[in-house]
């Protein structure tokens, strides 16, 4: 990453003097460095893991992500350093001609001789005031729309309880939770939630066999209308081996519930941990699917004022994802329609990495405009709701534990810009930085445009009547009005 930071300042060192407009050379470090930032989480294994990238928090500019990603909030940080960077240069080495000058009076210097002595067409604030205005712009709408969680008990919302099963030592006396202890600790959950939760990797299957076994067990001791999300590993016959003799290992997810006598989606780890898992397990590329969970009506609530018949019930989606998987870009960008839920089992190793990846996740649900349910196995791992309103962790380390939030009702499956457009925003940044500053194009010359302009208007005064006559006084000039 060093390497590359030296050689994107190498590239901006090297073209800022060939741009012409202060706003130009003013934006070229914020455009430079949010290409690099979003560009390599698509190339890294890592995602945005391995590159610099502002960690989530409640900031004036968090509004943009279900717009523009990251890639605006790096482009504004950026933004700021750069005027800081010039506020800092200026005090200390004084202003410059060129500081205080318009980007269109810097157009219009080259084309203008001595004798000319017509003011520029346009005498504007300076590129530092502009950039200020507008990073000051994009933050106001933070006044207005304060993210908060959505109300349980509302007619606007869908009351769900949710959970994340992490059994402890202290009741089941295992250093590494079995299966048994797995299902017993979600039996004493389910009674107060309709979707639970295993951390990445919670059991071990050494067959597919074993795996449908297993999958049958956990739903005969669901209630009715209670889901719950498996995260396993398996081992599994090796499709690149002809025999059969060899078999690979795999990370997944199941959603399980007793209506069902196979898992209404299964879905394996895209991304893998470089050494720690590439050496031992095999990735897979299917995207996430998306599942519909009809909730019927809580005991307490009439069936017709709980939904519409004939069914009654209110749609749920639900997807999933496995751990470093939120970390790459637009993870879901392969499903037609924003997902109401998202199942998000880890097992980190490190609190700091424990705490990055639940950034991540964060950050993917306000992306998205969607919840997550974070379930970290970890030692230290955190674990938590995340999503619009949501961000605060729930719990850290071994203990199950479970909430009541509220769903948007009636949700509204479309997708956010951000979702269906990725991080083609950088077009728009690029674009502001040249066609401001009117660059040469192959074959078509914006600057010369405005040469010729100026020129044909000093020739268009050269031949007028009143141009000739020393003493009287000269008409307005209609072009300048």
């Amino acid at each position: 990453m060093s390497l590359l930071v030296l050689g994107l300042l190498f590239v901006h060192v090297r073209t800022y003097g060939r741009f012409r407009t202060s706003w130009s050379q003013l934006t070229l470090f914020p455009t430079l460095w949010a290409t690099l930032c979003c560009t390599l989480p698509y190339i890294n294994p890592i995602g945005y893991l391995g590159i610099w990238s502002p960690p989530y928090q409640r900031d004036p500019y968090t509004w943009l992500l279900s717009y523009t990603g990251p890639t605006a909030r790096i482009w504004v940080i950026a933004a700021w350093a750069s005027l800081i960077s010039q506020a800092v240069a200026t005090g200390y080495m004084g202003s410059t001609s060129d500081a205080n000058q318009s980007p269109a009076s810097l157009i219009d210097h080259e084309y203008t001789s001595e004798e000319d002595n017509t003011p520029p067409p346009y005498s504007g604030p300076s590129s530092n005031l502009l950039l200020t205005m507008l990073l000051i712009g994009l933050a106001l709408p933070s006044l207005f729309f304060t993210p908060l969680p959505l109300s349980v008990i509302s007619t606007e919302t869908t009351p769900l309880g949710v959970g994340c099963i992490l059994p402890s030592y202290a009741r089941y006396k295992h250093h590494i939770p079995t299966l048994e202890d797995y299902v017993k600790e979600t039996e004493r959950l389910q009674s107060s939630t309709k979707l639970l939760l295993w951390p990445e990797g919670a059991v071990t299957f050494r067959s597919e066999e074993e795996r449908t076994t297993g999958f049958q067990l956990i739903a005969k001791q669901l209630h009715k209308n209670v889901h719950v999300g498996v995260s396993f590993e398996e081992t599994f016959i090796d499709p690149t081996d002809s025999t059969g003799w060899t078999g690979a290992k795999r990370t997944g997810i199941a959603l399980i519930s007793n209506s069902s006598t196979s898992p209404h989606f299964i879905y394996y780890k895209r991304h893998l941990v470089p050494i720690a898992e590439s050496f031992s397990l095999r990735h897979s590329s299917a995207p996430p699917a998306l599942y519909t969970i009809d909730l019927p009506a809580p005991s307490n609530t009439k069936k017709s004022e709980w939904a519409p018949g004939p069914t009654f019930t209110r749609p749920i989606s639900i997807t999933a994802s496995i751990c470093l998987d939120f970390a790459q870009p637009v993870p879901f960008a392969a499903l037609d329609s924003r997902p109401s839920f998202i199942l998000g089992p880890a097992n980190t190793w490190d609190p700091t990495i424990g705490l990055m990846m639940w950034n991540q996740a964060v950050q993917r649900a306000n992306e998205l405009r969607t919840t997550i349910l974070w379930c970290d196995g970890g030692k230290d791992g955190v674990s938590g709701i995340a999503g619009p309103g949501h961000g605060e962790i729930s719990q850290v380390g071994p203990g199950s534990w479970a909430r009541d939030i509220g769903l948007e009702y009636p949700f509204r499956s479309q997708r956010t810009l951000y979702a269906k457009i990725g991080d083609t925003v950088l077009l728009l940044f690029w674009v502001g930085v040249g066609v401001m500053d009117h660059l040469y194009l192959p074959g078509l010359k914006f600057t010369r445009m405005r040469a010729l302009l100026v020129d044909a208007r000093r020739r268009l005064i050269a031949i007028l009547p009143s141009t000739r006559r020393g003493n009287e006084p000269h008409p307005p000039n209609l072009l300048d009005a």
